[in-house]
């Protein structure tokens, strides 16, 4: 792949241009349909994930080489896998293989009594108590940066507002009324942006037995059973991948 797309400058085998195009001046359909379509550009990760993924310093590094698992310890969700142990019966080194496909799940916004809080429940927190969890949670990982992300992610990722909100709402409410609030796609917008409503606009109170859209993503504040989270919603990849979708 040494042909670069004169519009986009993605990268092509020669093969791939357009009939009737020209070596010498190729055009390409695959990616963006010949300069019909235009994304814009990826804004650069704030600080101080720039510098850890740009940096030679020693932390800098060691931090890329653990960089799967600073991203675990600030995840909202967890993954969610059909694991099919039929394969260890024998005498041979583990093996971890899975029956059907991955999914991220969405549990409560409070951990059962006596718990610690995991995943999206430390997100409504306290930040310092939510960051010795983190670091109690993950303790071969460096504890100050560790912190500096925390901070990074609460002013910058934009689902921890809305998560914050969500946390207000249903606190508000008599927990025997098993109410629930969504996160939901705003109808009238381009779905293949991350289009959701503003945090006033998600706080939709609703019947714990209400039906839910496929597409919802359904909290609760306490109890309740993990939501598998549709891979159509927007929230989808930034709820499991903050680091890699820190805005």
């Amino acid at each position: 792949m040494d042909v670069q797309c004169p519009s986009c400058g993605a990268l092509h085998w020669a093969e791939e241009r357009v009939s009737g195009s020209s070596k010498k001046k190729p055009q390409f359909q695959t990616c963006c349909a010949d300069g019909k379509v235009q994304l814009p550009l990826l804004q650069p990760p704030p600080e101080p994930l720039q510098h850890l993924l740009t940096s030679d310093e020693q932390a800098a590094v060691k931090f890329r080489g653990d960089i799967w698992k600073y991203n675990r310890a600030f995840s909202f969700t967890s993954l969610g896998v059909q694991e099919d142990r039929s394969v260890n019966k024998g005498n041979g080194p583990p093996v971890f293989r899975i029956s059907g496909e991955l999914h991220h799940n969405s549990g409560a916004l409070t951990p059962p009594h006596g718990r610690l809080p995991r995943y999206v429940q430390l997100y409504v927190y306290d930040p310092m108590e939510a960051l010795d969890v983190r670091v109690e949670q993950n303790n071969s990982l460096d504890k100050d940066i560790m912190k500096s992300l925390q901070q990074m992610l609460i002013g910058h990722h934009r689902y921890v507002p809305l998560y914050k909100h969500a946390f207000e709402i249903l606190e508000a409410h008599d927990p025997a009324n098993d109410v629930q609030v969504r996160l939901r796609l705003t109808p009238e917008l381009d779905r293949r942006r991350y289009n959701l409503p503003t945090s006033n606009e998600v706080a939709v109170i609703l019947p714990g037995t209400a039906a839910s859209e496929p597409r919802d993503i359904v909290l609760r504040l306490r109890d309740g059973p993990l939501y598998r989270i549709s891979d159509l919603h927007t929230a989808y990849a930034p709820l499991q991948y903050p680091l890699l979708f820190p805005r």
